[in-house]
This record gives structure tokens, C-alpha cells and sequence, in this order.
């Protein structure tokens, strides 16, 4: 196959569309870093599970390309028990690049499923997505996704005094059962702004546009517009905003966990970043 430039780099693959900004298809490469900044392993020393240190000697956090019946090449995250993280962090690769700016309109695609390597239910929260602040920052992520059984959408307000924990300003936005070792779809529309309820958020679930609401809340709510498919929210924080997936938190280290991802883009498009 011909060499393709891409970001002033060349690269064997296939080509990305106007529309599309970034993608990362283990087909293409199975180097991580081609596509994402980092695998996140785990921020030793702080980022032990219950007391410092407590992850020496337990198996490190991985990622590989391996092969799905129904997807072809997946890449695959997985998180031994007794380790905090294992996270594709940031679109920043040396091939395929995006960073997000102030008032980007993006749309960010994939294909997922989550398992355990022992059979074992997964029941508490774990991350499985966040939408991250990087350096000083008063919302640590805008959003995320968290799983335990159901899968949710969470906005998070800002604490600017810091008065309240990022779970104090959780706003629930969206729910639904999905079984593990289940392939769903997932596209997140996110318009970039600082400001208070200036960003936009849009959410579709197998190929399907979403009801947003504030489901589950405390000291802050994001603000629904009449068709309740629109949230406006504060989506820009920090030095700068990134995604990161995988599997991640302190209630993860129970489990001996895996994440599957298939097809993800980056756009300015919907019909661009929608898993086939």
C-alpha cells in the first residue's frame, strides 16, 4: 500500500476524510503512540489503590491489538487487579494527531465493550472514558462515562473555591443497562467553551440520539434544552482539554478488568466518527 502523509508524517494506511481529524485503527499500527500520546499505566507513587505502594509486584497495565469475530483487529486495554488505571491518553500521536482547542465543535466515535478476565461482575463504577482538564483546573473533567452494569454520561460542574469534590457536582445526564462483553456504539458531540453553560453536549448510543436529563444530582445541574438532546454545559477547563479511555479509579482495583475499542475517530462531523 502507498504511504500516506498525514501531520507532515508518512503512514501506511487508509486515508482520513475532510471531515475526520484523527483516528486509530490497530489494522493500520499496533504502535499506540502512532495515535495517542501515551498508554497511562498508572502516576506512581500517588496513584496507589488503597495504601502507597501497594501495586509492586502485581502485573502492569497493557494494551494489544487482538483479534474480535465480529470487528476484525480491536485494540484491547486491560487493568490486572490492584492497579488504578489503564488509559489511552490523549488523540496526540506521532502519526495521527488532534488537540482540542477553545471553540472546537467535535465529534468523538467508538466502538466498546468491557470484561473481566476472571468472569467476575463488575458492580462499582469504574471510568471507562473521561473528557480530562490538564493542569490547574476547577472541574478535573467536564465529563466522563462510568460503568458498573449500567453505563452512564456524567457532566461535572466547576468548584472554582474548591468548595466541593468533582463527585459533589456530578450531574448524571444519561443511563442504560449494558452487559459485559457486550459491543455497543458511542458518539459524544462536544463544543469547547469556558464559559458557565456555554458548551454543548450531545450524546448518540448505537447509532441513536439520546434524551439528556439531570438524573442524579447534588450541588450542580447542567442546563437541558426543550428537546432534551442538547446539554449546555461548561466543556472547556484548565491549561487545556483532552479524552482518555479505559478503564480507571480506585473502585477499579478490585477487578482484573479489559476494555475493547473498535473505530475510533475524531470529527467535525457526525456521519464522520459513526461506528459502521
Amino acid at each position: 500500500m502507498a504511504a500516506l502523509t498525514i501531520f507532515g508524517g508518512s503512514f501506511h494506511g487508509l486515508s482520513l476524510s475532510a471531515e475526520e481529524l484523527w483516528s486509530a485503527d490497530p489494522a493500520v499500527s499496533s504502535n499506540v503512540t502512532n495515535f495517542f500520546k501515551r498508554l497511562d499505566p498508572g502516576n506512581y507513587p500517588q496513584d496507589f489503590c488503597y495504601e502507597r505502594g501497594d501495586q509492586e509486584g502485581k502485573p502492569v497495565s497493557t494494551v494489544t491489538s487482538v483479534e474480535d469475530p465480529e470487528h476484525g483487529l480491536v485494540w484491547k486495554v486491560n487493568k490486572p487487579k490492584m492497579r488504578k488505571r489503564s488509559e489511552f491518553a490523549r488523540a496526540e500521536g506521532q502519526k495521527r494527531y488532534y488537540s482540542a482547542k477553545d471553540g472546537d465543535d467535535i465529534y468523538i466515535g467508538w466502538r466498546w465493550k468491557i470484561s473481566t478476565e476472571d468472569g467476575q461482575k463488575i458492580d462499582k463504577e469504574v471510568t471507562v472514558w473521561q473528557w480530562k482538564s490538564g493542569g490547574k483546573h476547577d472541574q478535573n473533567y467536564p465529563l466522563n462515562m462510568e460503568y458498573d452494569g449500567t453505563l452512564t454520561l456524567n457532566a461535572f460542574g466547576p468548584s472554582y473555591d474548591d468548595k466541593y469534590w468533582p463527585s459533589q457536582m456530578r450531574s448524571v445526564l444519561w443511563r442504560k443497562a449494558v452487559p459485559q462483553d457486550t459491543w455497543v456504539s458511542l458518539v459524544v458531540r462536544i463544543k469547547i467553551d469556558r464559559g458557565d453553560f456555554a458548551g454543548v453536549t450531545q450524546f448518540w448510543f448505537n447509532g441513536e440520539q439520546q434524551e439528556l436529563a439531570n438524573l442524579k444530582t447534588k450541588f450542580y445541574e447542567a442546563k437541558i434544552a426543550e428537546d432534551k438532546k442538547t446539554v449546555y454545559h461548561r466543556t472547556g477547563d484548565g491549561a487545556f482539554v483532552y479524552p482518555k479511555w479505559g478503564i480507571y479509579n480506585k473502585k477499579s482495583c478490585s477487578y482484573d478488568a479489559s476494555a475493547y475499542f473498535d473505530d475510533m475517530k475524531i470529527g467535525t462531523t457526525l456521519e464522520s466518527v459513526m461506528p459502521e
